[in-house]
């Protein structure tokens, strides 16, 4: 089934960024993740990728493929395991996840929980840099954290979940005096995301790229405290517009997307491998709930 190698290979590209980071994952050479993914293009009758020399992202004919391909994929692997696995899988199973993504997770696990009632879940938040040596040390069994390059999770399986840009969080008002971006920055009190996390490093790049220095007012890590704080008119925030909130319909805040290259703060699910058919379905839940969401 050479469509679904293809296919196999597609969702790594998609979710690694990169033929080089997407061969470590499906066992292949760069070379040989290039040559399939020419052939799924030529196949599909379509680009699916727009290259250049840094790095590889979908095209919008990609970004409209991969749910599906996911979906294919996931139905051929359930059509080689055995039938009766899903009716047997219970188990103890204990899972992290940062703050900002407890909604998105809390949900699945209820899922998980209501598809096979033998399995014994255990759910803990804490930061990304917290949940890593838990991981490390076993006493996770999965976690979705934030994808650092200053992590790393060697001997444990890590593959990213989605991407939540990095936007202007103002209130309603404030908007309403000063629309544009800049002044906004220039002239609100700035609330700052924790500069020692590697998306408080991205708001700075930001900064240093608009040529703004903010009248910063205090620093929190708790990018829903923030949300809290700019709704009250505090000030404003360059945060990541999470996954599993509805700032959009909120009447009182306003979500501004940033001018220029786009920031983004990567959510990855890190499992190990001991319990991997019970971390596989959360994986395989959680991307279920993203695709139907769809992008934040």
């Amino acid at each position: 089934m050479s469509s679904i190698r293809f296919l196999r290979t597609f969702i790594a590209v998609a979710e690694e960024g990169s033929f080089a980071a997407a061969a470590d994952r499906v066992a292949l050479t760069s070379a040989a993740v290039g040559q399939q993914m020419r052939a799924l293009e030529d196949e599909m009758r379509r680009t699916l990728f727009e290259r250049n020399h840094r790095q590889t992202s979908l095209s919008r004919d990609g970004t409209l493929l991969l749910p599906r391909a996911r979906r294919l994929v996931a139905d051929y692997e359930a059509m080689l395991e055995d039938p009766d696995r899903d009716l047997r899988m219970e188990g103890e199973i204990t899972v992290g996840g940062i703050i900002s993504a407890m909604g998105l997770l809390a949900n699945c696990l209820v899922q998980l929980k209501a598809i096979h009632p033998k399995v014994s879940v255990t759910l803990t938040s804490a930061r990304s840099d917290e949940l890593a040596p838990l991981l490390l040390a076993g006493e996770l069994d999965a976690a979705v954290v934030v994808k650092s390059p200053r992590q790393e999770f060697k001997g444990l399986s890590c593959s990213r979940l989605y991407d939540e840009p990095l936007i202007l969080l103002a209130s309603a008002q404030a908007h309403a005096k000063t629309p544009d971006i800049t002044e906004l920055l220039a002239t609100q009190p700035y609330i700052r995301y924790d500069r020692n996390t590697a998306t408080g490093s991205k708001a700075d790049r930001v900064l240093h790229r608009l040529r703004v220095k903010p009248q910063e007012i205090l620093e929190l890590n708790s990018i829903l405290g923030i949300a809290a704080l700019v709704r009250q008119q505090v000030g404003v925030s360059l945060v990541p517009l999470l996954q599993n909130v509805h700032w959009n319909k909120d009447p009182a805040l306003k979500v501004l997307p940033l001018p220029g290259p786009q920031e983004f703060r990567s959510i990855s699910i890190v499992e190990q491998g001991r319990k991997r058919h019970l971390t596989g379905e959360i994986n395989r839940l959680l991307r279920v709930a993203v695709d139907l969401r769809g992008p934040p």
